[in-house]
């Protein structure tokens, strides 16, 4: 699938609609983008101010996901979309989705920051989970930034680092898990702030699922497959399939 085939319609209303949609999405993740950054200030220092940030900015992210279903519904009801044209639909659908719980997800983590500072609880080092948050963190804004520049360019090119990234954050948040469930035990009187990084923790390993996600459908705009339900040694063979025939310049 190639971009010009959004302006090659007969229907300029359609060339235009189509463009909406594909400019939406890349706005959109522009915003998940910030939001993730925003949180990761926040982690880092305490700042209050970036977590506030984030949950404001989560607003127009939702509706950024609102006026994307519209423009879809739109062609939908009223234009007759092709094969390339409904994946595109499609898959934008999807995608938005998974960008609207992304923000959801990171406003958890933004959340649990203004709760550390409200019981004066540091976020440093030494507290369990509070490394490999980070970490989950830091790859998974590297995992969106790859997966939207996917859509952006209708490529797989690098797309496998993001399934590899989702799987080191599998083991990242276990790891994370362990260590809370045992601070806890250690000290039951930070339990309220323990739960906190648990639950954040969470959110983190979700982001990147989400993530996973925006690149399966990335796949499925470019070529029609659907490969949601591929185990990921059949996901990885297709995808290093279709990033040779990229390199080759093949149809």
């Amino acid at each position: 699938m190639d971009k010009q085939e959004f302006s090659s319609h007969i229907s300029n209303r359609m060339n235009k609609n189509l463009e909406d949609i594909f400019n939406s999405i890349l706005e959109m993740g522009g915003l998940v983008e910030s939001q993730l950054d925003n949180t990761l200030d926040a982690l880092a220092s305490s700042d209050k101010s970036r977590a506030d940030e984030v949950i404001i900015l989560d607003k127009v992210v939702n509706s950024a996901e609102f006026e994307i279903e519209r423009l879809c519904a739109n062609i939908l009801a009223r234009q007759q979309p092709t094969a390339s044209d409904l994946r595109l639909t499609i898959a934008s659908i999807r995608i938005a989705i998974d960008l609207e719980r992304i923000g959801d997800e990171v406003v958890k983590m933004a959340r649990m920051v203004k709760i550390f500072i409200k019981n004066d609880e540091p976020l440093t080092q030494n507290f369990p989970g509070y490394s490999s948050l980070l970490d989950m963190s830091h790859r998974s804004l590297k995992m969106l930034q790859v997966a939207l520049d996917c859509f952006a360019r209708l490529t797989v090119n690098n797309a496998l680092s993001v399934i590899d990234e989702e799987e080191i954050i599998d083991t990242l948040y276990k790891d994370a898990y362990k260590e809370i469930i045992q601070g806890l035990k250690d000290t039951p009187n930070r339990a309220n702030c323990m739960v906190q990084m648990l639950l954040s923790a969470r959110a983190a390993e979700r982001v990147s699922d989400h993530i996973k996600n925006i690149v399966e459908n990335v796949v499925y705009l470019i070529n029609g497959k659907d490969i949601r339900v591929l185990d990921n040694k059949s996901m990885i063979k297709l995808m290093k399939k279709m990033e040779r025939i990229e390199k080759n310049g093949l149809n």
